[in-house]
Order: structure tokens, then sequence, then C-alpha cells
């Protein structure tokens, strides 16, 4: 038994750890990980995890499954730190890559080409990026992907049609139905369309069930704040009909996020290069099938954002797998009608892995990653020269966490002199209630560390407290206070991590003032 055999867990585990501790405190908390996590913090501090809160304000925007994930994490760690806050999305990334590896064993490949596929999937940008820009969407697909994992017998007993249909509530209970829409039916379109059945007896008892599992909390939720669920739910709804409207045409280049695989993905797609085994070109049909549909279905939405593309990443990931495996089994004498493509893959990559480390040895001095990047990619180019291409594409993968390694730290370096650090001014807010004159986002209030009440000057009474406003309240002529109101001291709050305005990571909403206000 060969090492990778022997240790295929230990080897995607490893790749998981080295990307995840690397990177776990370098990327900010956007406003879609602030929500998660602050709505994690008040279920701890309120004790209320059923009728979740959002700065003190109910939050059903989204089920609650991610955030009591989250809240637990917290609980059990006894930490703060944005470490355990990000572990089970990170934890839900190898999840992912595990059902991978044992959906392609499923589908009748081999171990190697099942690792290459896990791999692949674990490796591709979007679906590593979104554990961050939008943390419930991969909770969702990966209890859904669990859930297709049970689909593919054609018979399920009782035992695992209750399995599935708890991993599909589950996905429910993590982002509504939306994985159903993207990533469930078009499985299934696609399997009927390749294997002309499908056992819909099983279906319908699977989705019974997950149905029931999945509509739970939300039933909660019906029977305990009606008024407030149906509020929210009609707003939700508009936003998916008129909020970012896109054309069809908008994820055309969905590929592109699956970044390092972005040319064998397309490749993938376009050419039959599965010939020899009719089981493999049928599992080949069925992945290439599934991308396809899951984009369709996507494009007929209105609403369109760049993260709504993940769930096609996953089928893409195991669809990619088949070319590059195809490559690793013939790449003597059996790739020359697609050898372009090969090419143009290994100059994109050898160029990256000599460019970016020796733009960042210039520019910040050598480091540990920037040596190991040229390092890796010269073996990289010697293993490609002589058909390696198995180890190549071991080495692409570890080349690329390096690269993260170098790209990460220089992008978000906290360059701001005036960054607020929060910790400083624990003493003088730490008993203040705050308000603010204004609508909040909760990238703020995650950074400020406290609710964060809409201000009424008629109903405070608070002989202190704490504002935050944009507005000049030095100025005479200003409204918002009353004549009992005095400014005891102003505190400029900039959670920016950088100065410059033209950034892309600038956000206006997170520079403001608090103001510490006493009555007279």
């Amino acid at each position: 038994m060969s090492f990778l055999s022997k240790y295929k867990f230990l080897i995607i585990l490893l790749i998981l750890l080295v990307f995840s501790f690397s990177t776990f405190n370098l990327v900010e908390v956007g406003l879609m990980e602030a929500r998660n996590f602050q709505t994690a913090n008040e279920i701890i501090e309120d004790d209320n995890w059923l009728l979740p809160t959002l700065n003190g304000e109910p939050r059903y925007q989204k089920p609650p499954l991610p955030t009591w994930i989250t809240a637990l994490s917290v609980l059990i760690s006894n930490s703060k730190s944005i470490i355990f806050y990000r572990l089970p999305a990170i934890i839900f990334l190898f999840v992912i890559g595990l059902t991978s590896y044992f959906f392609s064993i499923k589908i009748k490949l081999n171990n190697k080409e099942s690792i290459i596929n896990a791999l692949i999937t674990i490796s591709s940008f979007y679906i590593i990026a979104i554990i961050f820009e939008a943390p419930w969407d991969i909770f969702a697909h990966g209890f859904m992907f669990l859930g297709i994992y049970y689909l593919l017998e054609n018979k399920l007993s009782n035992r695992q049609k209750i399995i599935a249909g708890i991993f599909i509530g589950l996905s429910i209970m993590s982002k509504g139905p939306i994985s159903i829409y993207a990533l469930l039916i078009p499985f299934l379109l696609s399997y009927f369309l390749v294997y002309r059945k499908l056992n819909y007896k099983n279906i319908i008892q699977v989705l019974l069930i997950s149905i029931i599992f999945g509509s739970s909390w939300y039933i909660y939720v019906y029977t305990q704040d009606y008024q407030t669920l149906m509020e929210i739910s009609s707003q939700e709804t508009e936003n998916w009909s008129n909020y970012n409207v896109k054309p069809l045409y908008y994820y055309w280049d969905f590929f592109i996020n699956s970044g390092i695989w972005a040319i064998p993905a397309i490749t993938s797609l376009i050419l039959p290069f599965t010939k020899n085994s009719i089981t493999i070109r049928k599992t080949h049909l069925l992945t290439c099938y599934w991308v396809i549909f899951s984009v369709i279905l996507l494009s007929l939405i209105p609403e369109k954002k760049t993260r709504y593309l993940m769930p096609v990443l996953i089928p893409l990931a195991l669809n990619t797998g088949f070319y590059i495996n195809y490559i690793i089994k013939y790449s003597s004498d059996k790739v020359n009608s697609i050898s372009w493509l090969i090419y143009l893959n290994f100059i994109i990559v050898s160029i990256s892995g000599i460019i970016i480390p020796s733009i960042s040895i210039y520019n910040s001095g050598v480091e540990l990653f920037s040596i190991l990047s040229i390092i890796i990619t010269s073996y990289f180019i010697y293993n490609f020269y002589k058909k390696e291409f198995e180890k190549a594409v071991y080495l692409k993968i570890i080349l690329f966490l390096c690269i993260i390694n170098i790209i990460l730290p220089e992008t978000y370096a906290n360059t701001n002199e005036d960054f607020t650090d929060i910790k400083e001014l624990k003493n003088e807010i730490n008993e203040l209630k705050l308000y603010s004159d204004y609508q909040v986002t909760a990238d703020l209030i995650w950074n400020v560390n406290k609710r964060i009440k809409k201000l009424d000057v008629t109903i405070i009474d608070d002989s202190i407290f704490g504002l935050i406003s944009n507005a000049n309240l030095d100025n005479k002529n200003n409204k918002i206070l009353d004549n009992d109101l005095i400014i005891t001291k102003k505190i400029k709050l900039n959670f920016n991590t950088t100065s410059d305005e033209q950034d892309k990571r600038y956000r206006d909403r997170l520079k403001t003032n608090l103001y510490i206000l006493s009555r007279k």
C-alpha cells in the first residue's frame, strides 16, 4: 500500500490545517461574518437560542443553525478569539472534502482519484473564500452534499433515509431551502438524465423527513413571534426579486471562482476525454450536467451575487477531477488534443509561483513562504517536464497554500495609524450603554463589542451614556442633544485597517465618533 493510500485522510487534514491555522487571524471580519458572530454572542449573553437577535433586534432572516454551532464553539473553548468563531466553518471545509472523497469512491473512482477530487474541492478558491464572506453557505451546502451522498444509493434502508433526511433538514436549518434549489434539484435532474431512472419513493420520503426536521425552527418562531417573522419574510422575498438584479449571463464565468483549477474546470466541461470506461463516462456526465443545471437554475433568480455560486463549485470540483485524473493516467500518449490547455495552465502556475514571491521578497524581504514558493515552483516545473503529472498536482496545491500565505499578510496588513483598538477603551465604555443616531451595521457593532441601541433622548434615563454619531455634536445648532445633556468626551472611532479611502477594504461605516454624554 502506497503512502497516499495509507494516509489519505491525514493528507487531506494536513493540507486543510496548513491553510487554516496560517490564515485564521489574517482576514478581517466582514459584514456577513459579523452578523453571524454577533448573533452568536447575543445567544450566549441572553441564553436565548430559539429566538436569536442581532443588536437586540430579532434576527430571523437566516435560520440559526450556523449561529448555534458558532456559539457552541465559543462556549466550549471559553474564548472570544476569532479562531473559535471561524473554527466550525473551517471544519466544514474539511467535511466537504471528506464527502467529496467518499462520493468519488461511491461513483466507482479508485482511491487515488478520490483523494485528488477531495483535494481539488478543498483548494477551490471560492469554497475557501465563502468561509469568510458568508459562513452560512458552507454549512447549508455541506449538509446538502452529505444528504446527496446517501441518495446515490438506488435502494435506501429506513436508516439511510432518516440520515439523508436529517442532513438535508440541517441544510434547511442553515440557510433555508436554497441548497435544495441550487444543489439537490440539479443533482436529481442530472442523475435522471444520465441513468434514466430515479427512485421517487426514496426521494419523497427523504424530502418529507427533511422538511419536517428543517422547518421545526420556523414553526416555533411562527408560534412565538408571528408578526416579526412575517415582516422579515416579506422583506427577504422582496429582496430576491428587486435587490442586486443582474442579467441571465451574469454567472457565465463561474469556473473562474475555482481559482487555480479554472482552466482544468472549463476544460472538463467541454472536452469528451473519458472514453475508455462506460461507468466513468456516465459519472463524468453526471457531474458535468450537475454543474450546468446548477448554473442555469441560479441564473433564473433575479438577485445574483458571486457567493451564490458556491454550490456550483462542489460538482465542478468533482468534474475537474475527471480531467486531472485523465491527464495523470494517460500523461504519456493520449493528451495531444488538449496539450495546449495543459501547457497554458502550467505556464500560468509557473509564472505566478516565481513572480509573486519575488515581488514579496523585493517589498518585504526574504520570508519563509516566499522561499518555499520558489523552491516548490522549481520542483513543479521539473515534474511537469518529466510528465510526472500526479506529483505536479500535489505541488500545485502546496504552492497555492504558500502563495496564500504570501498574499494575505500583505493584503490584510493593518496600515491605519488611526486604527481604534477597542481594548484600550474598555475601561471607558465597559459600563456604558451605547446608543446611535443612525442605523449601525453589524460589523461596527462587532468591532465596538457592545450592543448599540437606537437613540431616543426622551426615554434615556442614564446619567451618563455613549452616543455613536457621524454628526458634529459640538455644533451649537445641532438638534440631537437636548439642553440637559453635555459632552464630556469625544472619541474618534476608526476600525478600518487601511487609511486609503480608495482601497476596496475601506468602509465609511467603520469610521465614526463616540461621544460620552452626561446630564447636567
